[in-house]
């Protein structure tokens, strides 16, 4: 990959954020953003307390010369405001990193509903990627697959479940499916095109990977 044009892509990082810093701090230890947007849920009772931990941050994100803002919403606008945020974020950058880790779990799930609404070509730049709480685990859900998958038929998700394991061919996919051999080639060229299936170098088929899950001993 060109590296200087890695190097120029806009990267931003929403997060759900809570009282701790140090999620938020690990991502930005092991990557690069341009933009960081922290949203909170402003509630009377720990706001406050989302503040200070944000103080602490800002200075960090100053350090490394790095965008920072806290974006406070109310809970009764919350996916309303959560959706609005995410679509001018992935509409203004080229990669983004939807980080579910901090804050409360209403948060947290609003975040994940309101990624899932975006536009596929608004998904295809956005990762969703969650940390294992008190062990080190990580988990990255490629988006634009999810939506794909989510609009599928019956049929067309029987195709992409019996190829989740491994690899296989046309003859085969169709004996485990019981479609017609034409009609199954044209689902998966349309899978192809929707980027839930790929097509191999041996002329089988095998579908994409939708999550990722990497722990470290």
């Amino acid at each position: 990959m060109d590296v200087k044009r890695v190097m120029s892509l806009k990267r931003a990082m929403i997060a759900s954020f809570g009282f701790d810093v140090d999620f938020v701090l690990r991502r930005l230890a092991s990557s690069r953003y341009d933009r960081v947007v922290l949203l909170s849920l402003k509630t009377p009772n720990g706001f406050e307390r989302v503040k200070k931990a944000y103080s602490t941050l800002s200075i960090i994100c100053n350090s490394l010369k790095i965008e920072c803002t806290l974006e406070p919403i109310s809970p009764s606008l919350l996916l309303k405001s959560v959706y609005t945020i995410l679509l001018h974020e992935t509409k203004s950058n080229d990669e983004v990193e939807v980080y579910l880790t901090g804050g409360p779990r209403m948060l947290v799930v609003a975040v994940l509903i309101s990624s899932t609404m975006l536009p596929v070509t608004e998904a295809r730049k956005t990762r969703v990627i969650v940390e294992g709480e008190g062990f080190e685990c990580t988990l990255t859900l490629e988006l634009s697959i999810l939506l794909e998958i989510l609009r599928l038929d019956e049929r067309d998700k029987s195709i992409v479940k019996t190829l989740e394991s491994e690899e296989q061919t046309l003859a085969e996919v169709s004996r485990k499916t019981g479609l017609p051999k034409a009609t199954l080639y044209r689902r998966l060229g349309e899978l192809i095109t929707k980027g839930v299936v790929l097509k191999t170098n041996t002329e089988a088929y095998k579908a994409r990977q939708l999550a990722e899950i990497n722990c470290t001993e």
